[in-house]
């Protein structure tokens, strides 16, 4: 069962559409970049000679994380709906997002706190949503 508007609580109202807004941004930017990515991999040989990146990593690296934050985005909507599966498609691939920020030192650490603070506070309102499915069962 889905909650009705009057039913979810505002922040996670506006956590998801946060998310939807980031989450899309960021895909769009990917599958726009994955077009780019032979540019890309000059630029990079030309201003980082020291990384030696081909066209296929750098397009794999762009497909990869568009997939993933497509994944995000299609669970932010099923958090909306109030399906709590929608965790789950949720925080699995933001989770891999953070994990390769981790090993990626040059990364800002803004930005991973920004993806790990998503997870955390969809994960309280997870709680609150098994709540809200049970009163409306």
């Amino acid at each position: 069962m889905t909650p009705s508007n009057k039913n979810r609580p505002i922040l996670l109202s506006m956590l998801c559409l946060f998310a939807w807004v980031y989450y899309s941004i960021l895909a769009a930017l990917f599958l726009l970049a994955l077009f780019y990515a032979g540019w890309i991999t000059e630029i990079i040989h030309q201003y980082i000679p020291d990384q030696s990146w081909s066209n296929v990593q750098v397009s794999l690296l762009f497909l990869g994380m568009f997939v993933l934050h497509a994944m995000a985005f299609s669970g932010v909507i099923l958090l909306w709906k109030g399906r709590r599966t929608g965790y789950y498609l949720f925080s699995v691939p933001t989770i891999l997002i953070i994990v390769f920020h981790l090993f990626r030192p040059e990364i800002s650490w803004l930005s991973t706190a920004v993806y790990a603070i998503l997870v955390i506070l969809f994960g309280f309102l997870y709680r609150q949503m098994k709540k809200l499915s049970d009163v409306s069962n």
